[in-house]
């Protein structure tokens, strides 16, 4: 369901997943992959010879680094080609930038190492150095961790980003789209990443971030309920000087209270790749405790209610779904945990009749929910909605909603 990570200015998008089979629990054992790099400058040095694209040979001979690197990134080969030819000069910078991989990959090591430790349960995956079109510094799949190489100049900066993404692997997170899950999510791969690797990330917003807390504290407090993650996450509306990504700053705050308030910091680290209830996080790490109830005396609320996701008490609803095929089975995912938590395939609708699926269940408002056929690669088009969009539900005037699926897709 999600993106993203910054070194020096890079978008690195990631997707959590829990698909982490042939990962290693060895962490020496862990493999940083660069075949792919290799075969890039070959292609690169067919270019000004060769009669056909030989960027056709690089993707078809790519890892599964590479092939997670085609949607929405490389496209395909004749698109590589053309950005390549554009910007020759740019690529060929990086052309040695992987010379110092072995002592990045020794640091990697003890980090994974210390990670280990922490947390006993982690697995590592591959990490693979590949190249797409200067258009993402990463991405995250089920196959590993992909690194865009045409954009880095050097390696420095390369270690935690790694170890931030590998974060994300381990990760189990639960809760609605909010603000403050996302800045949990972000900010507690950057907390643990720089416990485990002595090395922090987001550096520019750290230190924005320390020196305009107080006003940012007041600020966060009237928006964590929010799925409106501007001025927070990835973009910002330049309502001040702020730089993006404070998200990951106010996390890492979050999660660091609450480490420092738990006498046993193994489970504490376990509490932190695997929170249940996002505001109940928030509540026992007595982070921000001050803000929220000078808010709440501001606003005349129930302090209480500033740690549960939803106020006010659920409303019974019935969704019916048209389907296209009759063979066709419906699961709800959305952002409560009648609606799965977001999981595609934990909510499934019954059978009405052969083109009708329905169900009953208890939701607060406001909601969001989508359909799939039980998995993220499978969901639907519904009518009436800009295809990938969530249904919101902002009232329950009726209760009774109906919707009409077009036609699958792949997400």
């Amino acid at each position: 369901m999600q993106t993203h990570h910054v070194l020096p200015a890079l978008l690195l998008a990631f997707g959590i997943t829990n698909a982490q089979t042939g990962f290693s629990t060895d962490p020496l054992k862990a493999i940083l992959e660069t075949k792919d790099a290799q075969n890039f400058w070959k292609a690169f040095d067919k270019m000004e010879v060769s009669t056909t694209n030989p960027f056709v040979e690089y993707i078809e001979n790519g890892s599964p680094g590479v092939k997670s690197f085609i949607r929405n990134r490389i496209i395909n080969a004749d698109s590589l080609y053309a950005t390549v030819k554009k910007n020759k000069e740019e690529y060929l910078k990086t052309r040695n930038v992987l010379e110092g991989i072995g002592e990045k990959d020794k640091k990697l090591k003890a980090s994974y190492s210390a990670l280990k430790y922490w947390y006993p349960k982690a697995k590592f995956s591959t990490v693979y150095f590949v190249y797409g079109r200067m258009n993402t510094g990463g991405n995250s799949s089920d196959e590993g961790i992909s690194i865009g190489t045409e954009l880095f100049k050097n390696l420095d900066g390369v270690v935690p980003l790694i170890v931030h993404e590998m974060i994300h692997f381990q990760q189990n997170n639960k809760g609605g789209e909010t603000l403050l899950k996302q800045a949990l999510t972000e900010g507690g791969a950057d907390f643990i990443g720089e416990f485990v690797s002595g090395e922090r990330m987001n550096v520019k917003a750290f230190q924005y971030g320390e020196a305009n807390s107080d006003k940012l504290y007041k600020e966060f407090v009237t928006r964590y309920k929010s799925d409106d993650f501007r001025d927070w996450f990835y973009w910002t509306s330049k309502i001040d000087d702020r730089p993006n990504d404070l998200g990951y700053w106010i996390g890492y705050k979050i999660c660091e209270a609450y480490f420092n308030k738990q006498t046993d910091k193994h489970k504490a680290v376990h509490d932190i790749l695997n929170i249940e209830d996002p505001f109940l996080f928030l509540k026992e790490s007595g982070f921000l405790d001050s803000y929220i109830q000078a808010y709440a005396k501001e606003k005349h609320l129930k302090y209480d209610d500033f740690f549960q996701e939803f106020s006010g008490e659920p409303s019974t609803v019935t969704f019916v779904v048209s389907v296209p095929d009759k063979k066709d089975e419906v699961y709800i995912a959305g952002n409560q945990k009648e609606l799965g938590n977001w999981s595609a395939s934990s909510v499934k609708m019954e059978r009405k009749s052969d083109l009708e699926r329905t169900l009953t269940l208890n939701i607060y408002v406001p909601a969001q929910l989508k359909f799939t056929k039980g998995n993220w690669n499978q969901e639907a088009d519904v009518k009436g909605l800009e295809k990938g969009q969530n249904i919101k539900i902002e009232n329950v005037k009726s209760k009774k909603f109906t919707y009409k699926i077009n036609s699958w897709f792949k997400n």
